[in-house]
C-alpha cells in the first residue's frame, strides 16, 4: 500500500478547530467493553426535515421526496478493524473473509473494516448497544445542513475522500478520519469514500415512489438486498455522492463495504 500522505485520525483536530463535542447521558446497553460503548464517540442528529433524493440523480434516487426524522445519533467514525476484531475475540462476531484484492493484508487495526456482510455489521452494532442507521438517517446526516450532493458544500475533491485512484494518498482504505476537510458540518468523517457502508433498510429501486414521510424504514418485506451507501476507496466521485445508492445482498463480503452505528435517544 502507498505510505498515507494525508494524515492519521483527525478527531483530536477536529474538535480544536471548532467543530463541536456532544455530551450524552447514557450510553449503549450491549454487551461489548464500556469504551467500545462510549457514546461520546457519537454526534447528536436533532429531528428535522429534509428533500432525500436527487431530481437529476438515478432513477432509484426519484422522486425527491420530503422526509421527517426523529433525532438519533451516529458514530462519528466508521468502525475500525481493531474494534470489529475485538468483536470477533469475543465470539460475537464473523472473522472476516472479504473478496477481492486489498493492496494492504491484513489491514492496520486504525483503517476502516471491509468485508463485512450485513449480518454482521448488524451484530456488531447490537453488541456495542447500538444499530445500523436507516437509509434515511444516514443521507441526512451526510447532507445536513447545506443538503448538496457531498457532505461538504464544495463540488468533488480528492483531498476530501478517500475515492478511486492514489490521488488522495491512499490506494486501499485508509484510517478513520483521516480526511478533515471531508467532515459533515457536525464532525462526521468518512461519508463518502473509504468503506461504503451498510444501512438497516432493504433495498427498492421504486421505493422512493411510495415512502412515509415520518421515519422511514425502507420496504417492510425482505427484497434479497440491502441498502449501501456512501460509496468507497474503490468507487469513481459520482458513486459517492450522498444521494447515490446501491443494493446489494445482505450475505455480501467485499473489500470495499464496512459500516458505522446508530443509537435512539
Amino acid at each position: 500500500m502507498k505510505k498515507p500522505v494525508v494524515g492519521a485520525v483527525v478527531v483530536a483536530a477536529l474538535l480544536g478547530a471548532g467543530c463541536t463535542s456532544f455530551t450524552f447521558k447514557q450510553s449503549g446497553k450491549g454487551t461489548a467493553p464500556s469504551e467500545l460503548q462510549d457514546a461520546s464517540t457519537m454526534v447528536a442528529i436533532s429531528g428535522g426535515s429534509f428533500e432525500m433524493g436527487w431530481k437529476t440523480g438515478e432513477p432509484d434516487e426519484f422522486p425527491a421526496h420530503r422526509v421527517t426524522l426523529s433525532a438519533y445519533s451516529l458514530d462519528r467514525l466508521e468502525v475500525t478493524t481493531g474494534d470489529y476484531a475485538r468483536c470477533v475475540d469475543a465470539r460475537v462476531c464473523t472473522a472476516l473473509t472479504p473478496t477481492g484484492p486489498q493492496p494492504e493484508t491484513p489491514l492496520p487495526k486504525t483503517h476502516a473494516v471491509v468485508g463485512v456482510p450485513w449480518y454482521s455489521a448488524k451484530k456488531y452494532c447490537e453488541w456495542v448497544g447500538k444499530r445500523l442507521p436507516t437509509e434515511a438517517e444516514w443521507e441526512y446526516a451526510a447532507r445536513k445542513p447545506h443538503f448538496l450532493l457531498y457532505p461538504w458544500k464544495t463540488g468533488f475533491e480528492n483531498t476530501r475522500a478517500n475515492a478511486r485512484g492514489p490521488e488522495d494518498g491512499f490506494e486501499g482504505t485508509s484510517p478513520v478520519g483521516s480526511f478533515a476537510k471531508g467532515a459533515t458540518a457536525s464532525g462526521i468523517l468518512d461519508m463518502a469514500g473509504n468503506a461504503a457502508e451498510w444501512t438497516a433498510d432493504w433495498y427498492e429501486a421504486t421505493y422512493y415512489q411510495k415512502s412515509v414521510e415520518k421515519d422511514p424504514k425502507g420496504p417492510e418485506a425482505p427484497t434479497g438486498q440491502k441498502v449501501v451507501r456512501g460509496g468507497s476507496w474503490s468507487d469513481p466521485s459520482y458513486v459517492l455522492r450522498a444521494t447515490a445508492r446501491l443494493g446489494l445482498d445482505p450475505n455480501f463480503s467485499n473489500n470495499a463495504v464496512g459500516f458505522r452505528c446508530a443509537q435512539s435517544p
